[in-house]
């Protein structure tokens, strides 16, 4: 009662009272890791080799976690070849140059994927009881995104110059009959470069659609992975082929379908994806484009059904018309523009709208969602990278968008627990073991032990009676 009344005194609002003990329960955890943490440092010291290890001195080491700091006295060593050592730093694997615990990059690296490397770090300064540097955050960007870009690059080259299909060792590798993939591009913004914007490529895989539920007129794309976030069409393709042998199993009757806007670097993805036997124009890009040249002139709908009809001949005349129907000269270059896209375009245009085209290849009879990746690039890379104005390096923007695509693929998770400061699990155990058979006392006197208060003369009171529901009634006995 009084501790309450404590925590009560000077609050007028339940936020403040919130925040106050949110600060109490983070301290109380910095608290209980540092016992922990000095506890284990014993127990190691205890149980050592001392001929091997010569206990030299103790030296403050702080970790910067969820809860806060944690400072701690550890001692090290002399070994036997003269070199020194923290023990302690040794069995749970605490990296020498870490100060920030893996759970606290985690928290980062999921921020920043959203926010700018400095609102990342107050957003942590705000809410947790600890903090990250912006800079301390891009460092971790940068070195964890370099990671899996290195990763990517290994594979590619391992498919492309050495001929070696990825292992499926997890024998999660799928046979699939279609597979329809879908890229884009953002020019964004470049600093300390040749050029003033660079195009971020991603791509996007997927095996169809499924209803959202049984009743709904809307679908989700099935199977989904992302690709790419590199600026080279080449490295893009590459690296997006790897990926897809290693998930992917394709037999001689697979198709796989490219979809995306008219630009030259997409089409060369069926170099180097064989299985790509056919290329559409996404009906987004089509529609912005007819849009942007000819707004709503009543030429659209004419249009439209030439290509409806697969009839170039009728094509070209009505965009003649069209031409001739514009009196401003920038007008009539738009025109100009529309026809050398459609034109130029034709044939993936075409081989989407045609119906007979799709049951030749054994595609389903309706497609849907092509074109859906001019709103997954949003979000996933767009706003990001473009809606704030600033300028990126290459590798910066690079690294970052591997970052992403990891975390939307659900293997970023997977990646990062390789830097979780795995414990050394045995040597640990057994240092602890024998300093516990020294100190403690064993089982059978534990599970002997009573509570004299249960049966006292305060037995009434209402913290005995609290006793008593988390002991065990029979025995009078703590149920530990």
């Amino acid at each position: 009662m009084e501790l309450n009344l404590r925590i009560l005194q000077n609050e007028s609002n339940f936020k403040d009272l919130e925040k106050k003990i949110f600060r109490i329960v983070c301290k109380q955890a910095q608290e209980a890791l540092k016992k922990l943490l000095v506890e284990i440092d014993q127990a190691i010291m205890e149980n050592r080799d001392k001929d091997k290890f010569k206990l030299k001195d103790i030296k403050k080491r702080t970790i910067d976690t969820l809860f806060g700091e944690v400072t701690i006295e550890r001692r090290y060593y002399q070994d036997s070849n003269d070199e020194f050592r923290f023990l302690l730093d040794e069995y749970l694997n605490l990296p020498a140059n870490e100060r920030q615990s893996p759970a606290l990059k985690e928290i980062a690296l999921d921020l920043v994927q959203e926010l700018p490397y400095r609102k990342a770090a107050d957003k942590i300064d705000n809410i947790l009881e600890t903090s990250a540097s912006h800079t301390a955050i891009f460092n971790w960007v940068q070195r964890e995104g370099a990671k899996l870009s290195k990763k990517a690059e290994t594979k590619q080259l391992d498919f492309f110059r050495d001929g070696l299909i990825p292992d499926d060792k997890d024998g999660d590798r799928k046979e699939i009959e279609h597979l329809f993939v879908e890229a884009d591009g953002i020019h964004i913004p470049l600093q300390n470069d040749d050029k003033d914007k660079g195009e971020l490529k991603l791509g996007m895989s997927y095996q169809g659609w499924e209803k959202r539920h049984p009743m709904s007129d809307e679908y989700n794309l099935t199977g989904k992975k992302y690709y790419g976030g590199v600026f080279s069409s080449d490295e893009f393709w590459k690296e997006t082929a790897a990926e897809m042998y290693e998930d992917y199993s394709f037999s001689d009757g697979s198709i796989s379908v490219l979809c995306g806007d008219g630009a030259n670097w997409i089409t060369t993805g069926k170099e180097f994806i064989p299985e790509i036997k056919v290329r559409f124009l996404d009906e987004y890009h089509l529609n912005k484009k007819f849009f942007k040249k000819l707004g709503r002139s009543e030429f659209v709908p004419k249009l439209l059904d030439n290509i409806e009809e697969n009839d170039i001949d009728k094509l070209r005349e009505n965009l003649k018309k069209a031409r001739q129907y514009r009196h401003k000269k920038k007008d009539k270059k738009k025109v100009d523009q529309l026809k050398k896209y459609l034109l130029k375009n034709w044939e993936f245009i075409c081989d989407k709208k045609q119906k007979q085209n799709r049951e030749d290849l054994g595609l389903p009879e309706e497609i849907r969602g092509l074109g859906a990746m001019e709103s997954n690039i949003d979000k996933v890379l767009a706003n990001r990278f473009k809606k704030r104005g600033m300028r990126w390096s290459r590798k910066g923007a690079r690294n970052l968008a591997k970052i992403i695509i990891a975390d939307r693929n659900d293997s970023l998770e997977k990646h990062l627990n390789k830097i979780n400061w795995e414990f050394k699990t045995d040597d640990l155990r057994k240092a602890y073991n024998n300093v516990q058979k020294k100190y403690s006392r064993s089982e059978s006197e534990v599970l002997r032990a009573t509570m004299p208060a249960l049966k006292g003369p305060k037995s009434g009171q209402d913290w005995v009676k609290g006793l008593k529901n988390i002991s065990d009634p029979m025995t009078n006995n703590p149920i530990i």
